[in-house]
């Protein structure tokens, strides 16, 4: 990954980043011995909208899993509808703890970027 030159992730996040994209792209500045402020804030802004994606996600799988509960009857198909939401809701929530936990640390480098300025 080209990390030289001012403004390298800005570049890289013109256009909408996936949550892959995000959270390389904190590892590579919390692997930096000194990240430029506005890399770890638009990479911070890039994350917490990646985060709000995610839980609208879940958001709409929740509602989905419960119609699909309420309708659950003998039908099978139902029944797969209803363990296939569930299955992306406990997904979604693996990703945003993950993400969560990205960030803070994130969050973190950049109180101390700006303690030192």
């Amino acid at each position: 990954m080209e990390t030289s030159g001012p403004g390298w992730i800005i570049d890289r996040m013109a256009v909408e980043p996936d949550r892959a994209t995000v959270l390389a792209d904190i590892r590579t500045l919390a692997a930096e011995p000194a990240p430029r402020l506005e890399d770890v804030e638009r990479t911070l802004t890039d994350g917490y909208a990646h985060a709000l994606r995610l839980e609208a996600q879940r958001l709409r799988l929740q509602r989905e899993l419960e119609q699909s509960a309420l309708v659950l009857g003998d039908d099978s198909g139902s029944a797969d509808e209803v363990a296939g939401l569930a299955r992306g809701v406990a997904a979604t929530d693996g990703e945003l703890t993950e993400l969560r936990a990205a960030l803070l640390l994130l969050k973190e480098i950049a109180q101390r970027i700006r303690s030192a300025a």
